[in-house]
C-alpha cells in the first residue's frame, strides 16, 4: 500500500508535469496567434500598396509584381497572402468601399435621414472622385468565371448597400415587402447610368459629372414618387 508521503510526491509530481505542459501548450498558442498578427499586418502592407498604386495609375495598368516591389517584399512573396491578383484587388476594393460605407450609414442613421436623391447623388460621385475603385468594381462585375471565395467576397460589398438603401426607405417609412427588391433595382439602376455614361463625349469631366447627376435626380425622383412621396 503506497504510503501518504510517497502519494502526496506522486501528486505533486503530476501537478508540476501537467502544469509544464500546459505552459508549453499556452506558449504554443501565444507564438501561433503572434504569427497570424503578424501575417494580417504584411497582409494589410500589401493591400495599402496596393491602393497607394491605384491612386496612381490606372486599375488596369497595375500588376502583381510592381505592387509586390511598392510593398518592399518579393513577387513570390506576394502570393503567400493572395493566391491571385483577383483576391489582391477584391481585397482592396473591400477596403475602400467599406471606408466609404461609413459616410453612407451616418447618412442612413441621422435625425432627419438623406434622401433618395442625396444617397444616389453621394454613390455616383464616390466612384467618379475614386477612378480605381469605380475600375475595380466594373472588373469585378464584368468578369467571367471569378473564384467563388471573390465572387462571395463581392456579393458582400453589394450587400452594404442594398443593405442601407433599404434602411433608408424604411427610414423614411416604406413599409412594402419589396423593400429589398427596390433597393436591388435603384442601386443596379445609378450604377448602370454611371457605367453608361462615365466616358460620355462631352466636353469635359465636369460636363460629364453633371449629365450624370441630371439622370440620377431624374431616377432618384421616380423612386422617391413611387414609393415616399404616393
Amino acid at each position: 500500500m503506497i504510503s501518504q508521503k510517497d502519494y502526496l510526491i506522486n501528486h505533486m509530481h503530476h501537478i508540476i508535469c501537467t502544469g509544464g505542459k500546459d505552459r508549453i501548450l499556452v506558449g504554443e498558442s501565444r507564438f501561433a496567434e503572434l504569427k497570424e498578427k503578424e501575417k494580417q499586418a504584411r497582409k494589410q502592407i500589401v493591400i495599402e500598396s496596393a491602393l497607394a498604386l491605384f491612386a496612381r495609375k490606372s486599375f488596369f495598368e497595375v500588376g502583381m509584381r510592381e505592387v509586390a516591389e511598392e510593398a518592399g517584399i518579393s513577387p513570390a512573396t506576394i502570393y503567400r497572402y493572395f493566391p491571385s491578383q483577383e483576391e489582391l484587388f477584391h481585397e482592396a476594393f473591400l477596403q475602400d468601399i467599406s471606408f466609404a460605407s461609413e459616410e453612407f450609414k451616418s447618412m442612413v442613421q441621422k435625425d432627419i435621414p438623406a434622401s433618395i436623391e442625396d444617397f444616389g447623388i453621394k454613390f455616383v460621385d464616390h466612384l467618379i472622385e475614386n477612378e480605381s475603385t469605380f475600375q475595380m468594381m466594373t472588373y469585378l462585375m464584368l468578369k467571367n468565371n471569378l473564384a467563388n471565395p471573390v465572387m462571395g467576397k463581392f456579393d458582400s460589398v453589394t450587400k452594404i448597400f442594398f443593405d442601407l438603401f433599404e434602411q433608408l426607405l424604411k427610414r423614411h417609412g416604406v413599409k412594402d415587402r419589396n423593400a429589398r427588391l427596390y433597393s436591388h433595382s435603384f442601386i443596379a439602376s445609378i450604377t448602370g447610368i454611371l457605367m453608361t455614361f462615365r466616358n460620355y463625349s462631352l466636353k469635359d469631366k465636369k460636363a460629364v459629372r453633371d449629365h450624370i447627376i441630371k439622370v440620377i435626380k431624374i431616377t432618384s425622383s421616380l423612386y422617391a414618387d413611387q414609393l415616399i412621396n404616393k
